[in-house]
């Protein structure tokens, strides 16, 4: 491709106007650089200073708030030993000191790192008294007895609001909320966490005695250990406790310990970040290299204006190479790659030699990227680009399309020869990388189709290939896959599917299906509403295969609100069930989702109170705010939030704390395994007690067998559902249902 070049004219033009270049641009571009570097340099100055301002007062905020988790955190702890059947049993119907050694002494102090826990009688004496590890006397309790006085009497009034304790009367079982009191008290000059404690039963095997209950007092010392952790949970440097009176200095910053009653007892110290500082350090250099390289752009102008001319040429060079090449990695682009790929295939309809349409695409470039940034991507594409153009023919056109895809066009090619190929691609590309962030393992998946005098225009050629690649991409990645009619009649009946459920959806013609929900006694409770479509042609479509499809094609908000209409339309045959809705990631992302749902729910006059709507664990997902205000509002209109298929994606504790959860649904998955594999047993006991624990329902869905059944009645699942009792049925067969006693039989055989 040559290269344009300007006539003489244009030459002489830039050498005529070189001096008003430097009287209209050179001195008044220096002038204004001096000013604005002057106004740069002083804005820095201000800026860095109120940087770290902030950035310290940010800080002493969220060890503030630390401190206070760390004692609610700490309060936590205690409550499995006192919030138990066994606790009243031992502290309070009849003191064993053997037990409460064990059980609260040892307990609390080598496995959760108490220094000091107390037992006090309803009378709020000391009966049992434990430091570090051994038992000690009862006068211990002594220097202890003015700081935790104010946690008692807390306890104790919560104790005598609650009224006596009975046996639990509900039919899950749900736990009594703990009674506890916590704070920070300075005892024989140690800052202490105490925690005051209320013993009480938790499935009512042992009741207290009195309207008093026994109180465990705990203590646990602010020292050296525990400061290290604080320190490096919010990684801070050089972490201390101070008196309260002392003064901090420039280079230190600090929140104050307080008690209960807000009198300061110590202050927790440290060297705060100084974010300001730190830019304003790496940034000295570089202003100084600015104004030093204004001064070397000033004194070069001149020479520079001189070769404008020879520049604009070299850019038109630069920009005719760039219509046709990639700028990453000097490959051809998508417009030299189709036509390329049109020669190619005029050849081979003129001479009938085959030819080689691949696919490619890097399997793991978008982890990469999202881990380790562009610039350690961008190095990625122009590896694997080398690696792979090296494995091709000097007639071959290898060219990237986009991103991490690639395209390559094999002249002369076989089915065979072109496998070999694909073969020799795969493998090359799981070799592992060596690049500036580390060793690599990437991989590549490649689609192929091979055309004759036959082939379709380029675009149909490469949608082909690209069938191929996202069929080997669909069977786990890393190999490759040869184009085959069946995939193209696999998409097209995809899209039917999808042009006939959009259909269906216009025309209201979908049904919804309800499988009950029942309680231990095997009564109906509530049904889960499911919706089901009985194409006139392909008969019953599962929903495990058009969902994804609506999914995808962005039917699925349609689909949900479809679904929520005809659920509370149905719902009011059945006053007194409640009413399970599943509703989609994409729904709950909406912005007048909640809108949408108060005006049918406005429409069909229906109790939100009466409804459950079932989110997956993946809405949770990055703490959306925006997700978390959209459940609060649906909390605060009345409906119930279950967390659908609890155990089986990124179960975490936090989202049952920081999302207004109402429920938990176990996964089918352990359920299966229940009377099987013991770990299924520990893990749906575990969550049973986990959901009693944070005072959430509990439900198990898929079971089919007695067995099953009578385990989770054991481990206090209060509600199940599964084909045992019924599968998802049309409206009319759950008003059979609830009228007769099928269900409650099953349930008591």
């Amino acid at each position: 491709m040559g290269v344009h070049r300007y006539p003489n004219l244009m030459h002489g033009w830039v050498a005529v106007n070189l001096k008003v270049l430097k009287a209209d641009f050179f001195w008044p571009l220096a002038i204004l650089s001096f000013v604005g570097m002057t106004l740069l340099v002083g804005t820095v100055f201000t800026l860095v200073r109120q940087f770290d301002v902030a950035a310290r007062e940010r800080e002493q905020t969220v060890v503030a708030n630390g401190v206070l988790g760390r004692v609610d955190e700490t309060a936590a702890m205690v409550v499995p030993q006192t919030s138990w059947d066994e606790a009243v049993h031992h502290l309070d119907n009849r003191f064993d000191v053997e037990w409460a050694r064990k059980n609260v002494g040892q307990f609390l102090g080598q496995t959760d790192g108490f220094d000091e826990s107390f037992v006090l009688d309803s009378r709020d004496r000391p009966v049992f008294a434990y430091e570090g590890a051994a038992q000690v006397g009862l006068d211990r309790y002594q220097p202890f007895a003015a700081a935790a006085r104010g946690l008692v009497l807390s306890v104790r009034a919560a104790e005598a609001r609650r009224g006596p304790t009975k046996p639990p009367s509900n039919a899950e079982g749900e736990l009594a909320p703990p009674i506890q009191a916590s704070g920070l008290a300075r005892v024989d000059g140690q800052v202490h966490i105490l925690t005051a404690t209320l013993v009480q039963p938790d499935f009512g095997a042992f009741m207290p005695r009195g309207p008093r209950a026994a109180v465990v007092v705990s203590g646990m010392v602010i020292d050296g250990p525990f400061l290290q952790g604080f320190a490096s949970r919010y990684m801070l440097s050089d972490l201390s406790l101070q008196p309260p009176d002392t003064r901090l200095g420039h280079h230190r910053a600090g929140t104050a310990l307080r008690d209960r009653y807000s009198r300061p007892i110590a202050l927790l110290t440290w060297t705060p970040q100084n974010p300001g500082q730190t830019l304003l350090h790496n940034l000295v250099l570089p202003i100084l290299l600015v104004v030093a390289g204004l001064g070397v752009v000033a004194l070069f102008l001149y020479r520079r204006s001189r070769r404008m001319a020879q520049g604009l040429i070299a850019s038109e060079a630069r920009a005719s190479h760039l219509a046709y090449y990639d700028a990453l990695t000097g490959l051809p682009n998508r417009v030299l790659f189709f036509d390329r790929l049109s020669q190619a295939l005029d050849q081979a309809r003129r001479g009938g030699a085959h030819i080689a349409v691949h696919a490619l695409d890097l399997d793991r470039f978008k982890e990469v990227n999202d881990t380790f940034g562009h610039l350690v991507g961008d190095e990625l594409i122009q590896v694997a680009a080398r690696r792979m153009a090296a494995l091709c023919r000097a007639g071959d056109t290898f060219a990237r399309l986009s991103g991490d895809e690639f395209a390559l066009v094999q002249d002369n090619a076989t089915a065979a020869s072109a496998a070999a190929l694909a073969a020799r691609l795969v493998e090359a590309m799981n070799a592992p990388f060596d690049l500036a962030a580390g060793r690599l393992f990437v991989g590549c998946s490649v689609g192929v189709s091979v055309l004759d005098e036959d082939a379709p225009d380029p675009a149909e050629s490469l949608r082909q290939a690209d069938l191929a690649l996202y069929r080997a991409k669909a069977e786990g990645g890393m190999q490759y896959c040869l184009f085959e009619i069946e995939m193209d009649a696999a998409v097209k009946m995809r899209r039917a599917l999808e042009a006939d459920l959009r259909a269906a959806l216009a025309a209201d013609a979908l049904e919804m299906a309800y499988q009950p929900q029942v309680n231990r006694r095997g009564v109906m409770t509530g049904v889960e509403a499911l919706v089901r479509w009985n194409h006139p042609e392909r008969g019953m479509v599962s929903p495990a295969f058009f969902v994804p499809i609506a999914e995808e094609c962005g039917l699925i908000v349609e689909l949900g609100l479809f679904t929520l209409r005809r659920t509370f339309e149905d719902s009011r045959r059945w006053p007194d069930l409640k009413i399970a809705v599943n509703v989609s990631a994409n729904q709950i992302r909406m912005k007048d989702f909640v809108a949408s749902v108060r005006a049918l729910v406005d429409e069909f006059a229906v109790d939100p109170r009466r409804f459950e709507l079932e989110i997956t664990e993946g809405v949770l997902l990055g703490d959306d705010p925006a997700i978390h205000e959209t459940l609060k509002q649906l909390r605060q209109m009345g409906f119930s939030l279950a967390l659908d298929d609890f155990g089986t994606g990124y179960s975490s504790l936090s989202y049952l704390q920081r999302f207004p959860v109402t429920k938990i649904k176990i996964d089918r998955t352990f359920i299966a395994n229940l009377g099987v594999d013991t770990e299924a047993d520990a893990v749906v006991n575990a969550i049973v007690k986990l959901a009693r624990a944070l005072n959430l329902g509990v439900i198990a869905e898929g079971v089919e067998t007695r067995e099953q059944r009578d385990r989770l009645s054991a481990a206090g699942c209060g509600e199940v559902q599964g084909f045992l009792y019924s599968r998802a049925v049309p409206p009319a067969e759950i008003d059979r249902l609830r009228g007769a006693p099928a269900l409650a039989q099953e349930s008591a055989a």
